[in-house]
């Protein structure tokens, strides 16, 4: 079902679904239908832009298909975490270019500019004209 509203592009009702049905299978210890749900949930994060989220659900799911000998499934998730952790590399060398190009000379900063003592505020002076 959760399947299904993804492809109707209702990420709400999907993320409710794959939790309802993550938290069931926890209940009963179904190994591979909770690593499924993992790796739904770890998509929606993907494509949101949530990549910590998506690579923990990821880890999490690995060790599950591990448990119920889904070797195809375990290649699927080193893709997903191998794809996510080029692109992270590959935004970080664009943080990195785009820093070097905001960068402005650093001047030597000698000494602070004193404040004038005609145009310092006296306290006293400042109350007496509020009351």
């Amino acid at each position: 079902m959760g399947d299904i509203f993804l492809q109707e592009n209702d990420e709400v009702t999907a993320i409710s679904l794959f939790t309802l049905a993550l938290q069931g299978f926890t209940l009963m210890d179904v190994h591979c239908s909770r690593a499924e749900c993992m790796i739904r949930l770890g998509d929606i994060s993907e494509k949101n832009g949530d990549l910590l989220n998506a690579l923990e659900l990821w880890e999490l799911a690995r060790p599950l298909f591990e448990r119920s000998s889904q070797t195809k499934q375990i290649q699927a998730i080193d893709e997903r975490m191998s794809r996510v952790d080029e692109d992270v590399k590959e935004q970080h060398q664009k943080n990195q270019v785009c820093l070097v190009e905001l960068s402005v000379p650093a001047g030597k900063v000698t000494e602070a500019e004193e404040v004038d003592s005609e145009t310092e505020l006296d306290l006293d002076e400042i109350e007496a004209e509020a009351e």
